[in-house]
């Protein structure tokens, strides 16, 4: 990284601060979109913002907060995803905005966001890598893995158990999804915590608003978690194992192949996506059950609503608030014109509560029964392939902690991450009951 880089990155940020100041000062509903407010409780803005209607232009394009509308983007053929557009999206087709948000150079580098990913492919490009990863990716292989898993997650909640306090971010929630990836792809122990750290420091990459030491240290960890996979790959080619990279390595549909760049690619999208996700989900799950100490009674009364809550949770406090799609066609959604090639923002935490399709959507309700239409894993052709993964890694640590600790109580104060695209917590102190 250039010292000239480093230095744009920091002017960057410092202009970007005073922008997003201005426009909050003026009343633009991007300044409100990207106030700090959003990262402690983004709910009322979205309520507000649903109450202008399907979709409501402001700034940084379009931006809908209804489920219907958003449901139907996600599906529509004429539709596809724009996750490789962030700065289009974000920032509309000002020059100087798109500067705002753009990002460190990256070429050489494999990028889980970026335009040879699985999650920003469309068909038919998409169509084929999917059925290719899906091959191994199957419901079947997810099942198989409760047991290691719950041996994993045990053997967490039983050492934080132990002391009497723990923080569940940095002892259950920040280590376990990262360890069942490591499962998944047969990662060497000694390895594991560098994953954790990858995964972590990629992540950040998701949110627009990511500072540049931020962005900068996402580029490093892309480039050590490049050459790690490269590594690994060529070796389980020379040594199958009976693991997920070498059936993806030897997967095949109708003669195709996995590429080179699309086996990579798809290694890192696996670390980027099916660890942060499950992180947030479990530690805004677990904050929402203590502040609604009602539903987390009827879950320690009966352990077997767990599966049900867990799609509760997604729909309540959604781990990734935001998703974004570009018409290719001239649109007419819920009676608003959509132009072809203007990107639309999908709110998923304002769809997530919209009362038209869910009853007293503000009121966490673990018996909710249209619970799971929720659109925390997106729907249609990119509804994500890790949400089976995600789902049973959250029902196995819920069940462990209503188990072995039951009444979850604070003993100490929440951190909320700084991020606005993923919404999630730093520490969430808690106390075993001893």
């Amino acid at each position: 990284m250039s010292m000239t880089q480093v230095v744009n990155g920091g002017v960057r940020d410092a202009v970007r601060a005073m922008s997003m100041a201005g426009l909050r000062a003026r009343g633009d509903l991007l300044g409100e979109l990207m106030s700090r407010k959003m990262i402690t409780d983004p709910y009322p803005t979205y309520r507000r913002f649903r109450e202008l209607g399907p979709v409501v232009e402001t700034s940084m394009g379009a931006v809908s907060m209804h489920h219907a509308v958003c449901n139907e983007l996600y599906r529509h053929p004429d539709v596809v995803t724009g996750t490789s557009m962030r700065r289009e999206i974000t920032a509309g087709t000002s020059r100087f905005q798109q500067w705002l948000f753009s990002g460190p150079d990256r070429d050489g580098l494999v990028d889980p966001t970026g335009p040879h990913s699985l999650i920003s492919k469309n068909p038919p490009d998409h169509t084929r890598l999917r059925k290719l990863v899906s091959k191994v990716f199957t419901p079947a292989s997810i099942r198989a893995l409760r047991p290691p898993l719950t041996e994993i997650a045990a053997g967490l909640v039983d050492r934080a158990r132990a002391a009497d306090s723990f923080d569940l971010m940095s002892d259950v929630a920040g280590v376990f999804p990262v360890l069942a990836i490591c499962e998944i792809l047969a990662i060497p122990q000694p390895d594991h915590e560098r994953f954790r750290q990858w995964g972590s420091a990629v992540a950040a990459d998701l949110d627009a608003m990511a500072p540049a030491p931020r962005q900068r240290a996402a580029t490093r960890s892309l480039a050590e978690l490049q050459a790690y996979f490269l590594e690994l790959i060529a070796r389980r080619r020379r040594s199958p194992g009976d693991d997920l990279i070498s059936g993806l390595i030897a997967v095949e549909e109708e003669g195709e192949q996995l590429t080179a760049e699309e086996l990579l690619v798809t290694c890192v999208l696996l670390l980027f996506a099916g660890f942060e996700t499950t992180v947030n989900l479990i530690g805004n799950g677990a904050l929402a059950l203590i502040e609604h100490p009602d539903q987390l009674r009827r879950l320690r009364d009966d352990h077997d609503l767990v599966p049900g809550a867990v799609e509760e949770l997604l729909r309540f406090d959604p781990p990734i608030q935001l998703g974004s799609r570009v018409p290719t066609a001239d649109l007419e959604i819920a009676g608003v014109a959509l132009p072809a090639g203007r990107p639309v923002s999908l709110m998923l935490g304002g769809a997530n509560r919209d009362p038209a399709v869910f009853d007293d959507p503000e009121t966490l309700d673990v018996t909710r029964p249209n619970a799971r239409k929720h659109l925390s894993f997106a729907a249609g052709p990119h509804h994500c392939l890790g949400a089976a993964l995600a789902r049973l890694e959250a029902d196995i640590v819920f069940g462990l902690l209503l188990e072995r600790i039951g009444d979850l109580r604070l003993a100490g104060r929440p951190r909320r991450r700084p991020t606005f695209v993923l919404r999630g917590l730093t520490s969430l102190p808690l106390r075993t009951g001893r």
